[in-house]
This record gives structure tokens, sequence and C-alpha cells, in this order.
């Protein structure tokens, strides 16, 4: 059995078809930060909100990421705004930028290799949280994957549980409450 990396930062956790709480049901979570001494703090990248930066707040200052996307990042700090981005080379490992203040986002905007997005709130793990959750099989944990640049919301989950636990996908099509059918 091979051994877990020492840190899952970086990589993605995709909620398990049985995990029915509200906030991580059916959700896509890139981890930012992961240490079994310290927790770990990541932002659900599948939960678009419909809606650009520029139209919540439209400042001089935050005029290059007018375009930007938003997200629901999580149930914590939802009064803060996070950005991140992420970049697929033609070869080699994808590129992934997060934490990212105002101006380093308003520079990979004008990059334009970036895809860049802002985050209200993330979701957050005590030390120790996440590794419990992870035996008992609330989230399945795969590297981060260009299917992130194809698709979002629930599509997305489906994709990646299909891709990485195809023995899940009957799972993850099951109707909520298969008794109302």
């Amino acid at each position: 059995m091979a051994r877990a990396p020492q840190t899952l930062a970086g990589r993605l956790l995709v909620s398990h078809p049985q995990l029915r709480d509200d906030h991580f049901r059916e959700t896509v979570i890139l981890l930012h930060t992961h240490d079994s001494a310290e927790g770990a703090l990541g932002v659900i990248v599948n939960r678009p909100l419909g809606r650009v930066l520029g139209q919540i707040e439209s400042t001089a200052e935050l005029k290059p990421l007018d375009d930007v996307p938003l997200f629901e990042g999580g149930p914590v700090a939802t009064d803060r705004l996070a950005f991140g981005g992420w970049f697929f080379p033609a070869q080699g490992e994808p590129e992934v930028r997060f934490g990212l203040g105002q101006d380093e986002a308003a520079q990979l905007a004008k990059d334009g290799r970036f895809r860049l997005s802002a985050y209200i709130g993330y979701a957050g793990w005590s030390p120790g949280q996440l590794e419990n959750e992870l035996k008992m099989n609330a989230w399945v944990v795969c590297p981060f994957d260009a299917l992130c640049l194809d698709f979002e919301g629930v599509e997305l989950w489906k994709k990646l549980l299909e891709r990485h636990r195809p023995d899940l996908r009957l799972e993850a099509d099951s109707p909520d409450n298969p008794g109302l059918n």
C-alpha cells in the first residue's frame, strides 16, 4: 500500500457521494495548506456564484479583476475574499497559486495564462480533523486535474469521481432520496 504524502497541499478533495453535509456535499476542494500538526485550509472550486468580482465591488484598484468569477469558497470567514489561479502548460505539472493578494492577482490577470477565481470564504480543518475524515472515506484525494478547466458545479464533481473512483459512479448518479422515484 502506497504511503500518503506528508502534505496534501495542491491536491483536490472530492467529497464522497455519501457525504451529506450541506456545506460539503458534491464539492471539490483545492487544498492550499495541509499539515497534520497545523490542520488544513482550502477552497471549494466547484460552487460558482454566477457573478464576477466587478458586479459586487468595483474600485480602481480592483478594475483589472472585474471579470474574475466569484465562487463560494467555504463556510469559514465568509466576509473575506481570496484569489487563486492555475495554469496548465502543454507539458509538465500544473502551476497552482493561491492566497494571492490583489496586486499579484492583477498581475496574473494581465499574464493571461492563468485561470483566476475569487473565493468568498474557505474550508478549514483543525489538526487531525482532515486525517480522521480521510480514514472515514469522506473524501477522495486526487491530483489537481485539467477537468477543472472544462467543467464546474456538480458536473466537475461527477467527472472527477468518474476519473479517479469509477467504482463510485453509481452512487454519484443516484437521486438524493431513491424512495421518491
